[in-house]
């Protein structure tokens, strides 16, 4: 029986997701366990992972060989834990006799710059460069008045919006539901400030105004995952709303989710057929754009933006999307799909293994 190994930097990450993948397990003729990087024995192929089992409702701690498959759902930081566990990650990787669901995706301009060279996927794409300096900051604030400051290595982390008016800049960022501000009058003490900030790698992006008649920021999300033949499928779709008058929607810990189909709505009638469309053809072009380039995946969460101006814009893309508020307002069908995908593109690919075997 093959293993399917669920890797995350914590036992308790995602433990109703994991317990209901473990659950389901069996059906696939699949063994599942869950590890942590660090559960690996130093200078051996053992780990200590844990085993669910459904009459005690309890995981059991085992010892056993790396696993055949391993589904990553590892989320980095700036501790101490993340810089242990990111080595090891990439050792397994290469580790000859296991494989990933999905191989996951690069830093984000990295991932900007292949998603620019589809000419389709290139139309939807806000103007992005690396802040190379104080200057060019200044620079790009002379010709837009407003832009965005963006992490290349996090997610919704530590994004600024930075705004000129006359001669003074202003940058904000949101704390939770707090925003903070500093403001500079003068540009020696920017450019300063910028050095600071830019010893950490960042996007420069235009702003967009994505603000709807009530003040409050939107953005959609669209959650993608291969089936059982290993075909993209679109399984899930959702509207996330900050706070009113707050900057953006992709800030960590902020904002509310909504139903898609309830905020189309609000959309004026002939505004919705273009969305759709234009929904339509980003999720389509995407991921064979981003495998093509950075190898397998397994799903991907796409963030989605509809200015004032009508204009649809594809703001961040990422590899390990989370699934709470897919799982909560889906269908039961489709709930089954999410939790049964991991399993199911497992399996596919193991007899795609197998057929390879075969021909050698």
């Amino acid at each position: 029986m093959m293993t399917l190994g669920l890797m995350s930097l914590s036992h308790q990450h995602e433990n109703d997701y994991a317990e209901e993948l473990a659950i389901r397990a069996s059906n696939y003729g699949i063994r599942f366990i869950r590890f942590t990087p660090l559960d690996i024995t130093p200078g051996s192929t053992q780990i200590k992972a844990h085993s669910y089992h459904p009459k005690s409702a309890q995981w059991n701690e085992i010892k056993c060989e790396i696993p055949d498959w391993i589904y990553d759902r590892c989320f980095y930081g700036k501790d101490q834990r993340s810089r242990k566990a990111k080595p090891i990650v990439e050792w397994l990787k290469k580790y000859p006799k296991t494989s990933f669901l999905g191989y996951g995706l690069p830093d984000k301009w990295t991932v900007f710059k292949t998603l620019k060279t589809d000419s389709i996927v290139q139309a939807y794409l806000p103007l992005t460069t690396i802040a190379q300096s104080g200057q060019d900051i200044l620079r790009r604030l002379a010709k837009e008045k407003s832009c965005v400051l963006k992490p290349a290595y996090s997610g919704g982390r530590g994004i600024i919006y930075l705004e000129m008016t006359g001669k003074t800049v202003k940058a904000s960022y949101q704390v939770g539901k707090h925003k903070q501000l500093k403001s500079f009058s003068k540009q020696a003490s920017f450019e300063t400030w910028c050095k600071k900030i830019l010893q950490h790698r960042y996007l420069l992006q235009s702003y967009l105004d994505i603000q709807d008649q009530e003040g409050y920021p939107c953005d959609i999300r669209l959650l993608l995952q291969k089936n059982s033949s290993g075909e993209w499928k679109l399984s899930g779709k959702t509207v996330r709303r900050s706070y009113q008058h707050a900057l953006l929607t992709n800030t960590t810990g902020t904002g509310e989710a909504m139903s898609f189909e309830n905020w189309l709505l609000s959309i004026p009638k002939k505004r919705q057929t273009i969305l759709l469309d234009d929904l339509n053809t980003i999720h389509q072009a995407v991921p064979t754009t981003l495998e093509a380039e950075h190898g397998r995946l397994f799903e991907l969460g796409l963030d989605i933006c509809l200015t004032k101006d009508g204009k649809v814009w594809l703001i961040d893309v990422n590899s390990k999307p989370g699934k709470k508020t897919f799982l909560s307002q889906s269908s039961e069908t489709m709930r089954d799909f999410l939790y049964n995908g991991p399993l199911a593109y497992c399996l596919f690919l193991e007899e795609v293994n197998k057929k390879e075997a075969e021909k050698k």
